[in-house]
Order: structure tokens, then sequence, then C-alpha cells
């Protein structure tokens, strides 16, 4: 009985261990994904921002 529990804990520390894991992968991804999208963003709105002070001289950027 005694080997059966040790067998029990042991199973669920390795589940919650893989689990754990499994999330931190999880968010490391969802972190880069974000940081390329804020990226993108930014760079989207420095092009924007050219192209008006293109078209626009005058106005210095507004």
């Amino acid at each position: 009985m005694e080997s059966i529990a040790k067998t029990l804990i042991i199973i669920t520390l390795v589940y919650y261990l893989i689990k754990g894991l499994i999330y931190l992968v999880l968010w490391q991804a969802t972190y880069k994904i974000q940081e390329r999208a804020l990226a993108e963003k930014k760079k989207r709105q420095r092009e924007k921002d050219l192209e008006e002070s293109i078209w626009h001289p005058d106005q210095d950027g507004i």
C-alpha cells in the first residue's frame, strides 16, 4: 500500500512539472508574439508619420 501511495505522489508531481513546463513554453511563445506585434506596430506608425511628413511638409509632421 505504501508503494502505491509513493507512486501516485510521484506521478502527480511529474504531471504538475510537465504541466508547468507547457505553460512556461506557451507564455514564452505569446510573449515573443506580442513583442513582434508591438515592433511591427511601431514600424508601421513610423512609416505612416514619414509618409505624412513627405506629403505635408509645411505642417511639420502634424
